[in-house]
């Protein structure tokens, strides 16, 4: 999972601790359709892609029997053609190629570093570009055990400044659309508003740039590799920078490690803002009570709005969302009082009620 993800859900279960229950149906339940989702995407990708593999396959194969009948013909040996080959093969794998005489940079400028740094540090990892020799790996895990959990600790601290503009918009929302919404409407506007947001700003504009810049990238290749990276998945078939001839190429690396930074930043304030929503909140499904998520369905259900009753872009403790706020609240101090008593104290108390 990446880093993004891993913080939010890291903060939902550490609120949740004391109040999980088993839920063994429910997980299972979750484990099957996640076991359906991976086969329908095996077999939609084997649809989509294969063909057009086969056809590249075929091709190289046919390129590569006619150098190899071309060399025999030269009487040189079939084990030092298919040594070419391998070492061909192994240099493109290492990003290094020769191409109309020219050599391609190396891959360890300090543009080059600067950017295969922050990949490492914000869990992206392309993979395109990766350590070789044996102290370059050791000081590759001990870099990323220190400086992974400074950067989510950073980007968290980042996220929580902000919501406050984010929070401020809410309120906005409330003020102007209070009387005509529910709570949960308004909840499903503000994070449609901050989605709209991340897709112009984090996602279309971006990819625009990438796609100018990088002139064997289509528009839908930039889009593309702007989800996958503040994604974090990083599948490093597409990497700025990647042309020897781009100009000011370290430079760029660094702008685009900034870009990373930046958009992951973004990413994790659209999902906090998503789970905000206990219906956007996977995660309360597997651990909550059904009292608990009944309460959470209510809050959104029910109350709404009174523009009369408006502080500060907030409602106050008059709307009925707050009251059920306070009865969840009561329950949960019910339930922490009655997993402290034991058996024994319960029969005293029931005993005692009884006469």
């Amino acid at each position: 999972m990446g880093l993004e993800m891993f913080s939010l859900h890291t903060k939902v279960m550490n609120g949740m601790e004391g109040r999980m229950r088993e839920s063994n149906m429910r997980i299972l339940i979750g484990l099957g359709v996640a076991v359906v989702y991976l086969f329908v995407g095996a077999i939609v990708f084997v649809r989509i892609e294969y063909p057009l593999e086969k056809i590249e396959r075929e091709t190289y194969l046919e390129y590569q029997n006619q150098w190899r009948e071309r060399l025999l013909q030269l009487d040189i040996d079939e084990s030092e053609i298919d040594k070419l080959f391998i070492n061909i093969r192994e240099a493109a794998l290492n990003g290094i190629w020769m191409d109309r005489n020219l050599s391609s940079d190396p891959n360890w400028t300090f543009g080059q570093a600067f950017f295969f740094a922050g990949t490492l540090i914000s869990t992206v990892g392309y993979g395109r570009v990766s350590p070789r020799t044996e102290h370059g790996k050791l000081f590759t895990i001990l870099y990323c055990v220190i400086g992974i959990p400074l950067t989510l600790a950073l980007l968290s601290a980042i996220v929580a400044r902000m919501r406050e503009p984010s929070n401020k918009l809410r309120g906005i929302l409330n003020q102007r659309l209070g009387h005509l919404f529910t709570v949960n409407h308004i909840q499903l506007i503000h994070v449609g508003v901050v989605l709209a947001g991340l897709l112009i700003f984090v996602f279309a504009i971006p990819a625009w740039i990438f796609s100018s810049i990088e002139t064997e990238w289509t528009y839908l290749d930039a889009f593309y590799y702007c989800f996958v990276s503040l994604t974090t998945i990083g599948l490093g078939d597409f990497e700025p920078g990647d042309d020897p001839n781009q100009s000011f190429r370290g430079l760029y690396k660094i702008g685009a490690t900034v870009y990373l930074m930046g958009g992951l930043c973004c990413m994790m304030l659209f999902l906090a803002t998503l789970y905000d929503i206990p219906q956007f909140n996977l995660t309360s499904f597997f651990v909550k009570d059904d009292e608990e998520m009944r309460f959470n369905e209510d809050e959104g259900k029910y109350g709404t709005l009174d523009s009369n009753v408006v502080e500060n872009g907030f409602y106050a403790h008059q709307t009925r969302g707050a009251k059920l706020m306070e009865m969840k609240r009561e329950f949960q101090i019910f339930k922490a009082f009655r997993k402290s008593l034991t058996g024994t104290q319960i029969n005293e108390i029931w005993y005692r009620k009884c006469e």
